[in-house]
């Protein structure tokens, strides 16, 4: 889970979570949750870093990627 400053916080539905997920991954959910990883890999490898820029960018996805994350984790026990 990604860890949101609060002003950032907007935590959606989990069908509207769903929703943003899978359409971020073109049709596929799981590709959606892949992909906002990688956008995180990036931003936290590059030397160009402005943190209210990026959840300005993201904080939809991120959040979306938080709800889902949490909902599907219920199925599989809990993550420690």
């Amino acid at each position: 889970m990604f860890q949101i400053p609060d002003f950032f916080v907007d935590v959606p539905t989990f069908d509207e979570a769903w929703d943003t997920m899978t359409r971020f991954g073109r049709g596929d959910c799981l590709e959606g949750m892949n992909a906002m990883n990688r956008v995180w890999e990036e931003y936290i490898a590059s030397d160009d870093q402005d943190d209210d820029e990026f959840f300005s960018n993201w904080c939809y996805e991120m959040n979306a990627f938080n709800v889902v994350f949490e909902g599907m984790g219920k199925l599989f026990g809990e993550v420690k």
